[in-house]
């Protein structure tokens, strides 16, 4: 089948319900990374259908940043997005080029219908309308059940963004692995094609 890219409408009109999306505050973003990359491979493993991208951050002696890396849970792709700048230099380390690989990754995803898309964070390019924001509104037009995480710093541009009904998670495993499971099966049970009673 052949999936047709849905019109982009502002993120305003995304009308998202209150289960459909689920937000990861922390302060420590190695932290938020590594709870996001546990609870979407512990989903992986049960067999739902994923999207987005996890990050994983390596370090390197003599660095005192670490060199971060994103992957594809739906193609399984793998790609650093940090230049090494040196321990000196101050500004921006994202590499835009492998943004434009990332929008990409995400909007297969949507338009796949993925069960569960999943975006490790909602940063400072996303709170001033660059970044993933087109794709993410795309994502809840399509009412696909959407993990972000999202910095107590950002957190006022995100609901302001999608509204406020998105359900805020501390950086607890297990409360963030289940409302993901019961997301999913929402809107599982709400997708389901209704059968009309067999006349006798």
């Amino acid at each position: 089948m052949e999936w047709r890219h849905q019109p982009l409408l502002p993120a305003e009109h995304a009308a998202a319900g209150p289960s459909q999306i689920a937000v990861v505050v922390y302060d420590d973003g190695l932290v938020r990374d590594a709870l996001i990359t546990r609870c979407a491979a512990d989903l992986a493993a049960s067999g739902y259908r994923l999207g987005g991208i996890v990050q994983s951050n390596a370090h390197r002696p003599g660095r005192r940043r670490c060199d971060m890396y994103v992957k594809d849970l739906l193609g399984g792709d793998e790609i650093k997005i940090s230049f090494d700048r040196g321990n000196e230099a101050r500004g921006c380390r994202l590499d835009p080029d492998a943004f434009a690989r990332i929008d990409g990754w995400i909007e297969r995803a949507v338009l796949e219908h993925v069960e569960l898309l999943v975006i490790n964070k909602f940063g400072r390019e996303e709170a001033n309308g660059r970044g993933l924001r087109a794709v993410l509104a795309e994502a809840l037009i399509a009412e696909i059940p959407l993990l972000i995480g999202i910095s107590t710093q950002n957190l006022p541009d995100f609901l302001t963004f999608v509204g406020d009904s998105a359900t805020r998670l501390g950086p607890d495993i297990e409360a963030i692995t289940a409302w993901c499971r019961n997301a999913i099966e929402r809107r599982t049970r709400q997708f389901q094609p209704r059968l009309s009673p067999v006349q006798a």
